[in-house]
């Protein structure tokens, strides 16, 4: 059988491993819908039987759960890091060429969230004209639980920590590495969060400084970008560190790596008294855990 800590299935954008058990239980309809991803595992993978995989320590088990339009997911099991495998095995080579080619995705529905949670419904209020430091602030409120349907981005399991922290060059890098506890987000090439800041002149001006014409490459791996006069990136990113730059075909291309969590900050850090006091009232509800931290990788491309 293949490496199973790996896998990732092309067909169904995932890294679920479908049992020889699964497949036996599928009803009629449910087998037509997987038919396609069951048929590239069994090519690329195989079709192992539960008690090969129960304690294996390359894949997770998933317990069943109900979403939130009460439809129920049967407990199944996902390769360790098959999502990021998925994502990119290097990211120098994160593939961006499409990204242009394609609509936007639709957002995320957090509708349900901010009529539920009160905690939500005034991030809803407070962030109504940031769609992306709403967003943020929704899914850490969520807890990664019962999260809607959407195309906008990938969820990375706490296991997956130290292999982004390997793939990305960071692991031992101070203020940057992943905790190991920690969820990842990992966001479309053609998401709305992700054109924005591709066009953001913010970020365009400060990567461009780091850009030697002579050479025609970048003087740092990591470029440090500092938000300020868009609010909405502000609120969402505020400070984050641009990864793997380079250039191609006259295209910059690179992705924005942040920590979604907050300090408290006193009035000569940031005198802002609205922006300050949201800030701390975020870092509060992060000490109640009632938000819960995790690691932000948005694709970034623009021409120069």
């Amino acid at each position: 059988m293949a490496n199973l800590k790996d896998f990732f299935n092309k067909v169904s954008n995932s890294n679920r491993i479908f049992t020889a058990e699964d497949i036996g239980e599928m009803s009629g309809s449910e087998y037509e819908q997987n038919e396609k991803a069951i048929y590239h595992q069994l090519q690329n993978l195989g079709v192992p039987r539960r008690n090969q995989l129960n304690g294996n320590p390359d894949v997770i088990y998933v317990h069943s759960y109900v979403k939130e339009d009460g439809t129920h997911v049967k407990a199944h099991y996902r390769s360790k890091n098959g999502g990021v495998t998925g994502f990119a095995t290097n990211t120098s080579n994160y593939d961006l060429s499409n990204s242009s080619k394609s609509k936007e995705i639709k957002p995320a529905d957090f509708s349900n969230l901010e009529n539920s949670n009160i905690l939500a419904k005034y991030n809803a209020e407070q962030n109504k004209s940031r769609p992306d430091a709403r967003e943020l602030m929704n899914i850490g409120l969520s807890g990664f639980k019962n999260l809607p349907e959407h195309l906008e981005f990938s969820v990375f399991q706490p296991e997956s920590a130290d292999y982004v922290n390997e793939q990305l060059n960071i692991k031992n890098s101070k203020g940057l590495a992943i905790p190991k506890n920690w969820h990842g987000v990992i966001y479309d090439n053609n998401s709305g969060f992700s054109n924005r800041l591709s066009n953001s002149p913010e970020l365009q001006e400060q990567v461009i400084k780091h850009y030697d014409n002579k050479t025609k490459s970048f003087t740092s791996n990591q470029i440090l970008i500092d938000f300020k006069q868009d609010k909405n990136l502000a609120y969402s990113i505020g400070h984050g560190t641009i990864l793997n730059p380079r250039v191609e075909n006259g295209e910059f291309k690179a992705i924005l790596f942040d920590k979604y969590d907050f300090q408290w900050l006193n009035k000569e850090k940031l005198s802002d008294d609205n922006t300050r006091n949201l800030n701390n009232n975020a870092y509060i509800l992060q000490i109640l855990k009632q938000i819960e931290n995790y690691y932000v990788i948005i694709p970034v491309r623009f021409k120069l």
